[in-house]
């Protein structure tokens, strides 16, 4: 599966990628679902959300949907009537689960769904909609922890050479862009 676009969320006026899908599930317990198109092999869901935290609680506030006559061979976008009718905004009752926000560089591209990393995930826990729950993961370091884990103490002494290189090499890409070394 092709890497898959990314929907926004907003959180204090702000707009962060996220690679969480929180109306999946709300889709999946429709009793007539919605015929969505995939307008491309980054976006099999055939639609990009837009959602906002306003006083801890998960808001759809934008939708921007493909569907398709198939015997003509066309797709169409359409907006957030096409799932709810006549509602600017909803609140997402439906979802509990994590929304997972990368930030900083990608240390590794994925060709598939949301698995690439990044420097660090922010986790967002939500139950019925209502924030509960925030959690930061800095992938650097717990790269680092792997590697001297496995090698145990041994790997702490070790030379760079020695290092897992492509946490080496993580490494020296991320400082190469903040421009902290040539």
């Amino acid at each position: 599966m092709t890497a898959q676009a990314m929907e926004t969320i907003i959180i204090g006026g702000k707009e962060y990628s996220m690679a969480s899908e929180p109306l999946a599930d709300y889709l999946a317990n429709l009793k007539i679902k919605p015929a969505l198109f995939a307008p491309s092999t980054a976006c099999w869901r055939g639609y990009y959300g837009t959602w906002e935290i306003k006083n801890k609680m998960l808001y759809l506030i934008d939708l921007e949907c493909y569907t398709a006559n198939k015997e003509e061979r066309k797709y169409w976008k359409v907006g957030m009537d096409f799932i709810f009718p006549n509602q600017t905004e909803v609140f997402a009752h439906w979802f509990s689960g994590e929304i997972r926000i990368p930030q900083g560089d990608m240390l590794n591209y994925v060709h598939g769904g949301y698995l690439s990393e990044y420097e660090v995930d922010i986790f967002l826990e939500f139950q019925n909609g209502h924030l509960i729950g925030k959690r930061g993961v800095n992938n650097i370091i717990e790269e680092a922890k792997r590697i001297i884990n496995e090698g145990g103490k041994s790997a702490i002494k070790a030379e760079p050479e020695s290092i897992s290189k492509s946490l080496f090499a993580k490494l020296k890409r991320i400082f190469k862009k903040k421009g902290n070394i040539k």
